[in-house]
Formats: structure tokens, sequence, C-alpha cells
């Protein structure tokens, strides 16, 4: 049964399961990337594990604009797919793609003129702000990679594929565990980075797990972005954003009552 005829034909129930189950994974994996960061770097120092904690802020605010926006997607996605409307879903997929990588660009900019001024607002001490720096203009001007990765994962969820979307976060997570003690502490001949080195491998799992996201949906018709309908118009803008607005402002709270 493919994943369309799953969502109209399968029972409520193992529907829901089959459905909910992997998402419930996929958050869980999100997180892996901080927490596997957070183990390794506590090893560098008590500064380097307190700089990754206050740049968390930050990465969990990518997360919060990401997901957002892709839930918007999502939510027009899959009315398109359900009405049997290709076009329109190849249409709202390739305007969903451009507001995720205006977004990526907005935050690449921002770390790259302002991440000095982010990190001496997050910390006094001269060496912490330089740990914050560190970790957080990487993640910031390297983001492509968990916006088209949250990208292609709500492409997949939309025509009922939360397997594909989990398996595409776990390769990430892997990727990043594997290259987290490689990087920060210098083996395998690669020199020792610290926690730049922590940043790098997060970067390099979201880009990684972006890849097989976006390669998941090259197998899936009516979630990839076709070409033809390249032309964003105004009324899928509105719908994409009207439809997550709500989402970005909780996580977004949810961000400032963890650190406030």
């Amino acid at each position: 049964m493919n994943s369309r005829s799953k969502l109209a034909e399968m029972p409520i129930r193992p529907l829901l399961y089959t459905m909910a189950v992997p998402l419930m994974l996929s958050l869980l994996v999100q997180s892996l990337y901080n927490i596997v960061d957070s183990i390794f770097v506590a090893r560098l120092s008590e500064a380097a594990l307190t700089a990754a904690s206050l740049v968390y802020s930050v990465q969990f605010l990518m997360i919060a604009v990401g997901v957002g926006t892709a839930v918007g997607l999502n939510a027009l996605l899959s009315r398109k797919v359900g009405e049997h409307k290709t076009e329109e879903a190849c249409r709202a997929a390739t305007t969903g793609l451009f507001l995720i990588i205006l977004t990526a660009l907005i935050f690449s900019m921002v770390g790259i003129f302002l991440s000095d001024t982010i990190a001496a607002k997050m910390a006094t001490d001269p060496e912490l702000q330089n740990l914050c720096r560190q970790y957080l203009s990487i993640n910031l001007v390297y983001c492509w990679g968990i916006f088209l990765q949250t990208y292609g994962q709500r492409l997949l969820q939309a025509i009922g594929d939360t397997v594909l979307s989990m398996f595409s976060l776990i390769i990430g997570a892997v990727l990043n565990i594997i290259l987290d003690p490689i990087m920060i502490f210098g083996l395998l001949g690669f020199p020792a980075m610290g926690i730049r080195g922590a940043a790098i491998a997060t970067v390099i799992g979201q880009m990684v797990g972006a890849v097989a996201a976006l390669l998941f949906n090259r197998f899936h018709k009516p979630g990839n972005a076709d070409s033809r309908y390249s032309g964003t118009a105004n009324h899928l803008h509105i719908l994409c954003y009207g439809c997550n607005y709500n989402s970005v402002w909780i996580f977004c709270f949810r961000t400032w009552k963890r650190y406030h």
C-alpha cells in the first residue's frame, strides 16, 4: 500500500500509530544533536559546555522558524494532495522551498554580520564570549542543512511517509555522533578543533540529513518541487504563513521562557 492509499484506506487506529510513532521518534532524534554536542563538549571545559547551552537558544529559534514554516507548507500540501490537485501541490512545494531558502539566507546573514554582537549579549566573560562566537557563527552561517532537512521531512509527512522522514533525521544524527569526537578531540588524523569541531559536526550531520530527505522525496511525485511551477504566487505565501503563524510563535515563546 503506497502512502496516498494508506491515508485514504487504512483504519484510523493503525494509521494513527504508523503516523504518530515515527514523528515522536523524530523529535527525540532531533534533540540528540544538542545532547551529543553537550556530552562531548563538556569534556573540554565547563565554559565550553556553558557556551553550547547558551547558543542552543538560537538553534531552537531556527528550529522554531523552520518547523513553523514547514508546518504551514505541510497543511497546504496535504490538502492539495488530498484533493488530487497534483499541479497545485507541486506549486505549493516550490513556494515552500523558496520560503525555506529565504529564511536560511536571513539566518546566514545574521551569522556573518552579527555573531560577535549576539555572543557579547550572551556572556560578559571574554573566554565565554569567544566560545559562544565560535559555536554560534558556524551554526548560523551554515544553517541551510537544518532548514532544508525540515522542508524535506514535511514533504514526506504531507503524503503520509513518516518513516522515511524519521530515517533522514536518524542518518544526520548518527553522522553527528560519529563526527563529534573526531572533530572535537582530533581523532583519525583530524586536527583538534574543540567547540568549533562540535559545530562543524552538527552542520555536516544536518546537511547530510537534508540531502537524504530531499533524495527520499525524489521517489514521491506529489511532494516534488516541480520546476514548471517556480513562480511563487502571493496567495501561497500567505497560506503557508497563515497556517504556520501559531506554530512559529509557540516555539518562539517556549524559547523565551526557557532562557528567561
